[in-house]
Parts: C-alpha cells; structure tokens; sequence
C-alpha cells in the first residue's frame, strides 16, 4: 500500500516537475538532501501521530518514495519512442536520478545504523536472510554512489562518451538489486502469514517483473522489427502474469495467529472483600443462639398452654362422671314413697353442681394465666441477661487504631522512555498508582510495524496483570517485546524515589 502511494506520487512530481527540474537543477537536490535529513532526525524523536510517522516519515525512511522514483526513471526507457511521455521525461533523466539519490539518502542512513548496530549486537542472531540482506545494500550503495556521480553535467562532459555509456549499464544490475533487496526481507514474512506482505510481494512483482519484461520486448522489436506485434504483446503479458504467479505460489503464508505465552504457573486470581463472621473466644454467634432459643421457647410455651386446659377438661368430666354415679347410687337406696323429694333434692344437686364445675373452671383459667405471665416474665428475664453477656465483651474490645500508612516505592506519575527494538526505537509510557502500573501506552518507530503489533498487545497485558516488567517475549517478535520491557524498566527506575 505504501508503495502504491510513493509510485502515484513520483509519477505526478516527475511529469508536473520535470520543467522547473532540469531549469533549476541544483535546488531541487539540496531540497532533497534536505528533506532526507530532515526525516533521518524526526525518525530519531517520539513521534505519536501514527499517520505522520508511517505515510510521511516511514514514505522516506522505509525507502518506499526512493524505490518509486528509481522505477521512474528506469520505466522511461520502456515508453514508446517518439511518445509524450518520453519526450517530457527523458531529457531530465540523470537529474531524476541524482533527486531519487538524495531521497534515497535518508532510507541509507536509517537502516544502514540499524543493521550496524544488529551487526555488533553478540545477541542478534545473524542468519542467513540477514547476512544477505547486508550483501545487497552493500553492492547498491557501491553502484548508486558512481552512477550518481557521473549523473551530473558537469562530470559527464569530462568522461568519454562510450565509457559513460558503459558504467551506466550497470544500472540494470541496481534495478535487480532493488527488487532482489525487497524479495529477500518480504518473501520469508509472507510465507510466514504476517499481514501485508503477501501484497507487497505481489506488487512489487508485478511493477518489477512488467518492466523486465516490456524491456526485453522493446529490444527484440528494436533488433528484429516484426511486422506483427499481437503474438509478441500476447507472449509479453503471459510472461509477467506468469512471473507473478510464481511468486504468488512462493510467497503465499496462512495468516499469522498472535502467539500469547503466559506464565505456566500463574493463575487467575479473583479478589473478593471478606467480611469476617466468625464467632469470638470460640463462642456461638449471639445472633444464632437467640434465634435458636426463641423457636424452641415458643414451642414450649405452646405446649405448655395447651396442657391446663386439656387437664380442666379433663377434671371437669371426672366430676361429671362422678356427680352422675353418685346419683345413681342414691336413687337405688331411697324408698319408692320419697321419689318426687328425691327428685326435687337431685334437681337442687345437680345445679349446685354445674356452679361448683364453673367456679372449679374459672379457678383453673386463673391459674394458668398466672403461670403463663410467670413463664413470660422468665423469657424476657432471660433475653435481658443473654443481651448484657452479648455486649459485655463488645465494651472490654480496646479502641481500634488505624494501620500506618503504606511505604510506597515509587512516585505517583507518568514516565516515559524508549529502547531499541528490531530495527527502531519502542517509546513506552506508563502511569503509576501507589506502586501499581495503572496504565501502559507505546509505539514503534520502527521500520517493520507487524512485530510491534504483534507484540505490543500481549507484553502490555501481562506487564499490567503480572505487575513486572520481566514477562514472556512473544514468538517471532522477540525483539521488539525485549525493548518494551526494557523501556518499562527505565520508566521505573525514573519512578523509584
């Protein structure tokens, strides 16, 4: 995407500019040296604002603009003779090419102190991909720097023409460097699934492989002037369609999984506040154990109630019982003459009796009134005696005091610093809160964005859940999650008082 971007903008300024380019010359290649130096500075500082550090300053550093440029002015040659295009863009050739130079100067220095300093790192493991990465920009700054010199007038009306000619070829062996450069640091992160460079590669690809084709074309109609071009276009196109696929084929990868390595032993910790309910000196709960004696007082009293007045009734119908055979046994015993006066004395009995059964009942209710307001009485008795043990202990406690405040380590703040990373520096910005890290921000300046990302997310989480700046790196991006921790650490130690 970034090379699209570049590719659409050395067009416009090639075709717009080509006027005031060859009028003016030298001002353009000190604005573009200026230009470069100005990137090369504003890589160096902490620059937050994504879209300014990746389409502006990454369009310079990452050498997207440089690359967009020598395609430029390598494409002119492919153009139809006699066209438009070629006539306006052809003449200012060498001064396109001395500009592309001094823009590239800012993707040289950038990279060139980044793999100097992976170079003597004893703990960057230098493989094979590497070594021949530093191969290559080698062989293109030794052929850039020649080309670009004999580029200017003034040089080139010095030398023979033929000579000239000559070293310019090697021109094409640069072109194939540059895409060469490019195939070596994309294919191997495309085939590992890493997002965006699948279409790099095929762009790249497609924008290369077009050209060196369309060029070999141009030099087999120049040598051989066929009459009819169809089949030569047809074979053309299918050679670069072709080409692409290959590469396609080579440089396809399932996409990345972030890998996330926790600690083995930790585990997930739920924090709870705990209300302590357990009783004191070994003591039930006064709660409880008033509870538990009013339900069984209550039952108690219920039955107890119920007993006097069962037993009354129980008293009032052996007296009846009684009364009743007592008459029987007196109206055997009197002459038959006396019946009516027995009859008159039973009638007389017999309601001396019911008067004697309802004041036996009233006495019986009095009774079980007094000892129900007796029992009453001894419950709240008891209740007021158990309330005075429940608070007795609760007055002898000594006064609670305050716990002294926490020795803190660290100052309350936001600190900020950086360390280097794969290929840039990792700014990091933490927030402390009474010895907790609250809240952790960064980002990368450096030129492969992906093992940032891939890292940032899941060594941010563990620093906030582990409370540590040493956790576990993430897989593939070992060195950009090292410099986030590492950045955290000095955050710390600027906190520390």
């Amino acid at each position: 995407m970034l090379f699209l971007i570049a590719l659409t903008i050395a067009v416009l300024f090639s075709v717009l500019c080509a006027g005031a380019l060859k009028k003016v010359p030298a001002a353009f290649y000190i604005g573009g040296t200026l230009i470069s130096v100005l990137m090369i500075v504003l890589a160096q500082q902490p620059v937050e604002n994504e879209f300014l550090r990746k389409y502006v300053i990454g369009l310079f550093s990452r050498g997207a603009l440089a690359g967009a440029l020598w395609m430029v002015v390598m494409g002119m040659r492919v153009l139809p003779d006699g066209s438009k295009p070629i006539k306006r863009l052809m003449p200012v050739r060498g001064e396109l090419s001395i500009f592309a130079a001094t823009v590239t100067l800012s993707h040289i220095v950038f990279y060139g102190v980044s793999y100097i300093k992976r170079l003597i790192d004893p703990n960057f493991s230098k493989g094979t991909d590497f070594l021949l990465t530093c191969v290559v920009c080698a062989a293109l700054v030794l052929i850039m720097v020649p080309l670009t010199v004999i580029s200017f007038k003034t040089i080139r009306k010095k030398m023979n023409a033929k000579k000239w000619k000559n070293i310019q070829r090697a021109a094409y062996v640069f072109y194939a460097l540059i895409y060469l450069h490019i195939i070596i640091l994309f294919l191997p992160k495309a085939k590992a699934g890493i997002e965006g460079y699948f279409l790099s590669c095929l762009v790249y690809t497609a924008v290369f492989g077009t050209y060196m084709v369309l060029r070999v074309r141009k030099l087999y109609v120049k040598k051989k002037s066929p009459e009819n071009k169809a089949w030569l276009n047809i074979a053309s196109t299918a050679c670069a369609v072709a080409l692409t696929a290959i590469v396609a084929f080579c440089s396809y990868g399932k996409p990345q999984n972030k890998v996330k390595t926790h600690k083995q032993t930790a585990k997930t910790v739920t924090v709870r506040k705990v209300t302590d309910t357990s009783p004191t000196d070994g003591e039930d709960r006064p709660t409880l154990r008033l509870s538990a004696d009013t339900d069984d007082t209550s039952s108690n009293d219920e039955g107890e109630s119920s007993s006097p007045d069962s037993e009354s009734k129980a008293d009032s119908s052996s007296s009846k019982k009684d009364s009743s055979s007592k008459k029987d046994n007196s109206s055997g015993a009197d002459d038959s003459d006396e019946e009516n006066n027995e009859d008159e004395n039973q009638d007389q009995q017999e309601e001396h009796n019911d008067q004697d059964e309802h004041e036996e009942q009233n006495d019986h209710k009095e009774q079980h009134e007094e000892k129900k307001d007796n029992r009453q009485e001894e419950k709240h008795d008891k209740q007021e005696e158990q309330h005075q043990e429940v608070k007795e202990p609760v007055q002898t406690q000594p006064p609670v005091t305050e716990p002294p405040e926490p020795e803190y380590i660290y100052n309350n703040g936001t600190y900020e610093d950086s360390a280097y990373g794969y290929d840039g520096e990792v700014h990091v910005k933490i927030t402390i809160e009474n010895d907790v890290i609250t809240e952790i921000s960064a980002y990368s300046d450096e030129e492969e964005p992906e093992y940032f990302d891939s890292a940032y997310e899941t060594v941010a989480g563990d620093i906030l859940y582990y409370q540590s700046y040493e956790v576990d790196a993430v897989s593939g991006a070992t060195y950009s999650s090292n410099a986030i921790m590492k950045a955290v650490k000095k955050c710390l130690d600027q906190a520390r008082r």
